[in-house]
């Protein structure tokens, strides 16, 4: 399979759960603009929970699609360490832009 299929199959996966996770990052980030560097932990530790949350939703009720992605010869492991690396880069990235703003 080419590497540009896989990136678009890897995108219509993570376009599933996107918005709520952005959500979530951009709270996080005004929550840390508005507490400071004292609440770090605690927003990171949120993070981790929700999206602990969210892939165990999303591997509950959309078990079908992992068929078809497994049929495409991408596996779940494969989907979901690319996703949530890319979710946790977009996280980082919010607050590392949130620092230059304050």
């Amino acid at each position: 399979m080419t590497i540009r299929k896989t990136l678009r199959l890897l995108l219509t996966f993570y376009s599933s759960f996107f918005p709520a996770t952005f959500l979530i990052s951009l709270a996080c980030t005004g929550l840390f603009m508005y507490l400071g560097m004292a609440s770090l932990t605690v927003l990171i530790w949120f993070k981790i929970f929700t999206l602990g949350i969210i892939v165990y939703y999303i591997s509950n009720y959309k078990y079908k699609e992992f068929l078809y992605y497994q049929n495409l010869s991408i596996s779940k492991i494969f989907l979901w360490s690319c996703t949530l690396s890319a979710e946790l880069l977009v996280f980082a990235l919010l607050f590392i832009l949130s620092l230059k703003l304050a």
